[in-house]
């Protein structure tokens, strides 16, 4: 559907991953002109086909190369993930930090510096929850630079976020189709999130962006329900009409395993990203309906029915 709105040129810094990807085609869905930063712009045209999205050389990390990508842009949309996340690897800068923390620093000097109108950036749910971790410090980082830049900012603080390229509630699909017997399940399963469909977070960035009162605004985003993880796992194996019993591992077991992992090649778990992936993530929905009270949240089942394919 197309905006009554002017068509504005919004640069995606990080448009090729899930969420970066979502924002990109709810963009041009809505008659704005998506332009896609990356480290690989000679991928981006097979990321998005059939669609003219534009593609410019840059990374976040380098701030010698944002200058010239930002030419022409009204707004900058920052939703930069390191490779291998959530899993850090410091010796190739890939932490949140570096990455989350540092990159949004530099985006922001450089949107200041290049006369951008607006720039939004992609945080969390927890911020301020003043939790002592990496990827919470690094955010704080970024939402301090972003509220200080000259541009108009609004920030996002997505739930958990699924969707149909997820590599997480599709990791669990996986195993209740899969793994014989019992699912998985890391913990007691007891940790509250509202998980939120990645197009309802897409449609919340794109009111954002024609949104005068989305100016200087700082909102959660998540699902119309709270789940316990357990709970979560029920209503995706309805979806697979695969009932299976939860087998709870224990977390001290689940550590054990994750620090054998980083010493593997190509560290595929570390205890730190266990524990990312483990805590609670419970949006706060007040902000969000007073800025927007049309938008529809989409119900879990109902999410799961469009895209699962069960």
């Amino acid at each position: 559907m197309q905006s009554s709105q002017p068509s504005q040129t919004v640069l995606v810094a990080g448009g090729t991953g899930f969420l970066g990807a979502a924002f990109v085609r709810a963009l041009a869905d809505r008659g704005h002109r998506p332009v896609v930063l990356s480290r690989s712009p000679e991928k981006v045209s097979s990321r998005f086909p059939g669609r003219e999205v534009e593609a410019r050389s840059g990374d976040v990390t380098r701030p010698e190369t944002l200058a010239s990508a930002l030419e022409g842009i009204q707004v900058v949309v920052q939703t930069v993930q390191f490779p291998g996340f959530p899993v850090e690897d410091s010796a190739k800068g890939h932490t949140f930090r570096e990455v989350d923390g540092r990159g949004t620093v530099n985006m922001a000097e450089a949107a200041s510096n290049a006369g951008v109108e607006r720039l939004i950036y992609l945080s969390g749910v927890g911020v301020d929850g003043g939790a002592d971790r990496p990827w919470f410090a690094a955010k704080r980082m970024a939402e301090r630079a972003v509220r200080e830049a000259g541009p108009a900012h609004t920030v996002i603080r997505p739930s958990w976020v699924y969707g149909p390229e997820d590599e997480s509630l599709n990791l669990f699909a996986r195993l209740i189709r899969w793994i014989p017997g019992a699912f998985p399940q890391l913990g007691d399963g007891q940790q509250r999130v509202n998980p939120v469909y990645v197009r309802d977070v897409a449609r919340a960035l794109v009111l954002s962006v024609e949104s005068e009162e989305a100016r200087g605004a700082t909102f959660e985003v998540g699902g119309p329900v709270t789940y316990t993880m357990d709970g979560i796992v029920r209503v995706l194996m309805d979806a697979l009409g695969r009932r299976k019993p939860i087998l709870h591992v224990p977390m001290g077991l689940a550590r054990a395993g994750a620090a054998v992992a980083e010493v593997l090649p190509g560290r595929p778990m570390s205890r730190a990203a266990l524990e990312f992936a483990t805590q609670e993530a419970v949006a706060d929905l007040e902000a969000l309906r007073e800025l927007f009270p049309d938008l529809r949240l989409t119900s879990l089942p109902e999410a799961l029915e469009r895209y699962l394919g069960a």
